[in-house]
């Protein structure tokens, strides 16, 4: 039997995928898991990995046929047996109709006697009523029935439900393996220099799925003058920054200002600079170190931590508003005369 790869575009996903499997081999697998991650790091095609290797009708230990109709369904997200339970409607959470239906689906028989996935990709859709019919569920296990549940925090499910699953917390890849997996996945990466490379995971959390996707946007291009501007705005007029940070881009932007004040911070507490996040901005990272003191800097971080937050939990708040005040602020904490 020819082996195909098993998670190709997503290497770092292996460990996992051949974890669950094996427990699946050794007859030690769970009825439901838990699959948390604050990353963009591919954890759908897991879960259509493991869907497709589940269903397969020609299996061989760790591989899937890829040839058998079970497998050529799932690869064209249409199996039958494979009910994946959302809203549509990102800011409508699941009803507990949706969920008592599922009893019904259960029930009914299997496509191919090979059993049935139920696939939740936003716990957080799950609200406390529909938590609690599917914790009823998950109370009576069906034979050949599993439950895949995604989340961005464990927090995000009742206790009672994390508890009758297995949790799977899946981190992104080590910076060796992320590097190595833009350069084979960038056309003519050799424009991007090393560092380059490494200060994209960092700034996606090192997310190589996340870092791919800024270096090939226009924005990644224009990082370079907004840096420049921040540290001419810090020299002459925070207010510089208005019309840039006011934008779709708005919280991306307070985003990396943030994190080049938490490498200016590592310079003042002298960490080796092998640690910080923007490695191609050295230069303007020690010249904003210059112009003001660690003990204003961390209020300033503050200060943008405090405003970001109302951006993001507020809805319909006056943007222009929100930043006139946040650049005020800021430059009242490092014009100031006085010692913090």
């Amino acid at each position: 039997m020819k082996k195909y790869p098993i998670l190709p575009w997503y290497p770092w996903l292996n460990f996992f995928y051949k974890k669950i499997i094996y427990q699946f081999l050794n007859k030690k697998n769970y009825k439901a898991y838990i699959f948390c991650s604050l990353n963009e790091l591919g954890t759908n095609n897991l879960i259509y990995a493991l869907t497709k290797w589940i269903f397969c009708i020609n299996k061989k230990k760790l591989y899937s046929c890829s040839k058998c109709q079970n497998c050529i369904l799932i690869e064209n997200h249409i199996h039958p047996d494979l009910h994946i339970i959302k809203n549509n409607k990102e800011k409508n959470s699941i009803s507990i109709e949706i969920i008592r239906n599922l009893t019904e689906i259960i029930y009914q028989s299997s496509y191919k006697d090979m059993g049935k996935i139920i696939w939740f990709p936003y716990a957080k859709q799950l609200n406390i009523s529909s938590s609690n019919a599917l914790l009823k569920i998950l109370e009576e296990p069906s034979n050949n029935i599993w439950f895949f549940i995604q989340c961005t925090h464990k927090n995000e499910l009742l206790p009672t439900i994390y508890s009758r699953c297995q949790f799977w917390n899946i981190y992104p890849p080590n910076e060796k393996i992320g590097t190595l997996w833009l350069k084979k996945k960038i056309k003519n990466y050799k424009i991007f220099k090393k560092k380059s490379l490494k200060t994209a995971l960092r700034l996606c959390n090192y997310s190589p799925i996340k870092a791919y996707q800024l270096l090939n946007n226009v924005i990644w291009k224009s990082r370079n003058t907004f840096y420049t501007i921040l540290v001419s705005s810090l020299e002459e007029d925070i207010m510089k920054l208005l019309s840039i940070l006011n934008s779709k881009n708005i919280l991306l932007y307070l985003n990396w200002i943030y994190l080049i004040l938490l490498d200016v911070i590592k310079i003042h507490l002298n960490i080796d600079k092998k640690f910080l996040y923007n490695l191609d901005h050295i230069y303007l990272i020690y010249k904003i170190s210059n112009l003001i003191i660690v003990d204003k800097i961390l209020l300033m971080v503050k200060k943008i931590l405090f405003y970001n937050n109302l951006l993001i939990k507020i809805n319909n708040i006056n943007h222009e508003l929100v930043l006139i005040n946040l650049l005020l602020s800021l430059e009242e904490i490092y014009k100031s005369n006085n010692k913090y």
